[in-house]
């Protein structure tokens, strides 16, 4: 079941690791090519003008951290959730192939269960690709990203990608197509990062600031409030598709 779950999204996979190596390999262009607008001392197109005078370039790990954790990444891993989660059900109950699971001697939770760790497997070899990536360019430059933070920041990423993915698997269980599933999930989502500034100092509890306190793992300490709003935005979801599916009616 694995093995088949990991076939089913292959192009999915595929298509994102593309994004996330292009999307990641920008930001290492970016930087080669202000420190060398830097230390050329030519005129700068104005277009180039607030990437060159960006403090950070001087600081590859802060300028990853900064570009890549903070920014690139959330948008790309968040977007592949949405995708991957979207079809985990609604998918089984276009083609007929529902009833076939139904019928193997698993529970429906553990049926479920698989489902969402194989696609969080997924979202992490992502995320660590890119990891990598980012890494192997410090390497070149002659600054190194320190191994704890990177895999702290790391892992705080795909915390963040969780909360989709269960967003999309519950309504992939309510809709029988992946389209809905992706666009509810991705609104819920936007909720969820826009409704606490609305809130009394809802700022300190939101997503958004969560995933940025990666900045705190660059200075060596650990995100600890970011990485438990994360991890319980991601459950919550999770838990209300299990209850769903037991009851649903196929």
């Amino acid at each position: 079941m694995i093995l088949k779950e990991v076939l089913q999204a292959r192009w999915k996979v595929l298509i994102f690791a593309f994004l996330a190596l292009v999307a990641s390999a920008g930001n290492i262009v970016k930087f080669f090519y202000a420190r060398y607008l830097q230390a050329s001392g030519s005129a700068v197109a104005p277009i180039f003008q607030e990437m060159v005078h960006d403090p950070l370039v001087k600081d590859y790990p802060a300028f990853a951290w900064n570009h890549w954790f903070a920014t690139n990444g959330p948008l790309v891993v968040i977007l592949f959730a949405a995708v991957l989660g979207g079809g985990l059900i609604a998918e089984e109950a276009r083609r007929g192939t529902i009833f076939f699971l139904l019928s193997k001697p698993i529970s429906r939770t553990r049926l479920l269960l698989t489902k969402y760790a194989v696609s969080a497997g997924l979202l992490l070899a992502v995320s660590v690709m890119s990891s990598l990536v980012l890494a192997l360019a410090g390497l070149t430059l002659g600054q190194p990203l320190a191994v704890l933070p990177l895999l702290l920041a790391t892992g705080l990423l795909w915390l963040v990608a969780l909360v989709p993915l269960g967003l999309a698997l519950f309504f992939s269980i309510l809709f029988s197509d992946a389209l809905r599933p992706v666009v509810f999930s991705l609104l819920v989502m936007t909720a969820m990062l826009l409704l606490p500034f609305i809130l009394p100092s809802g700022e300190l509890w939101s997503l958004g600031r969560s995933w940025q306190e990666q900045q705190a793992s660059l200075m060596g300490g650990f995100p600890l409030l970011a990485s438990l709003i994360c991890l319980i935005a991601a459950l919550v979801p999770l838990l209300a598709a299990q209850l769903v599916f037991r009851k649903k009616a196929y």
